[in-house]
């Protein structure tokens, strides 16, 4: 482990103040917070040495110790395991003051309230403080216990729940309000008009805390469109499948469609092909947030055969066919 140089890290001056290092130090803390860079695996670290300068410089005592020791630390890692100060310098005082190698007791402060709220550095496992600062300020293998805790109330970051929300063709068209319980509260979720299936809807603090009075995570609605068995979605177009009689068919008439969003009387004509395909414009799924035009609905004939035909019947087909040869 390198000489880490602390000033430059926050890009303050050496006779900065401590007013300009916190505002520099929360700008940077703010720009390379995890939760702000989820896809920048840099992030982290950047974060976690922001946070590890501003912990030194914050303080005056533990700035005048870095501002003597600074790059001659290993000289001071020596010093220590020898037992005795180099240079005339009294180490032993510094690390004495700190805790370095000694057991439990001392706190390590690390103001959460400046990361705003954020997680805890180093949440992840291990001390989120580089061996360069455990060699001045103590902490590792020594047994010191590092506590990070904010002013008198410990932060932790909630769970995220995730919940799947069944909804209908209709509600996926025209949109819909859905209201649940969840944990004893209830919950209302707006259901935009041409969700798709599998979309997720974010309740920003309707999650778990990991501990009581502590902050929630967020719920997270999975939404799952539930089709009738005879309608079948391609993009924006819906197809229905209506079954039409031979007899109408042929002779034509008017039939009532059950549709998503509500029945609708089709006109079907004389001799109407099976598969034939009836368009009602605009009636498929809207654009999802967007501007655009929705989709069609379009309805598939699908023409039944007569079953268990009588004697009589089976003539007449008969005679049927007899006057098409």
């Amino acid at each position: 482990m390198e000489y880490k140089d602390y000033y430059k890290i926050l890009g303050v001056g050496r006779g900065a103040s401590q007013d300009e290092i916190k505002k520099k130090y929360r700008k940077l803390a703010a720009k390379y917070h995890p939760d702000k860079n989820p896809d920048d695996p840099t992030a982290e670290k950047k974060f976690k040495e922001v946070g590890e300068a501003y912990e030194v410089l914050k303080d005056p005592e533990k700035r005048k110790l870095y501002d003597q020791v600074g790059s001659d630390w290993k000289q001071y890692q020596r010093a220590q395991q020898q037992g005795h100060g180099q240079g005339g310098f009294d180490f032993s005082q510094y690390a004495n003051q700190y805790g370095h190698g000694r057991r439990g007791g001392q706190r390590v402060e690390f103001d959460l309230d400046d990361l705003f709220g954020g997680r805890q550095a180093g949440q992840s496992g291990g001390s989120p403080f580089s061996s360069f600062f455990e060699t001045l300020f103590g902490g590792g293998g020594g047994g010191f216990q590092q506590e990070f805790r904010t002013r008198g109330r410990r932060q932790q970051q909630g769970q995220d729940v995730e919940a799947i929300v069944d909804v209908s063709l209709k509600d996926v068209i025209e949109g819909a309000t859905k209201t649940f319980r969840l944990n004893g509260e209830q919950v209302k979720v707006k259901v935009p008009a041409g969700i798709e299936d599998g979309k997720r809807l974010k309740l920003k603090g309707k999650g778990h805390a990991v501990a009581p009075g502590g902050t929630k995570g967020d719920l997270y609605l999975k939404i799952k469109v539930n089709l009738p068995p005879n309608i079948e979605k391609k993009g924006k177009d819906l197809y229905h499948t209506e079954k039409v009689d031979l007899y109408t068919a042929m002779l034509g008439g008017t039939i009532t469609v059950q549709t998503a969003t509500g029945r609708v009387k089709l006109n079907i004509p004389p001799e109407t092909p099976n598969g034939k395909l009836f368009k009602l414009s605009g009636r498929g799924i809207p654009p999802f947030k967007s501007s655009g035009k929705p989709g069609n609905y379009y309805i598939r004939v699908e023409i039944e055969l007569p079953q268990n035909l009588s004697e009589k019947e089976k003539k007449l087909f008969k005679e049927l066919a007899n006057l098409r040869k």
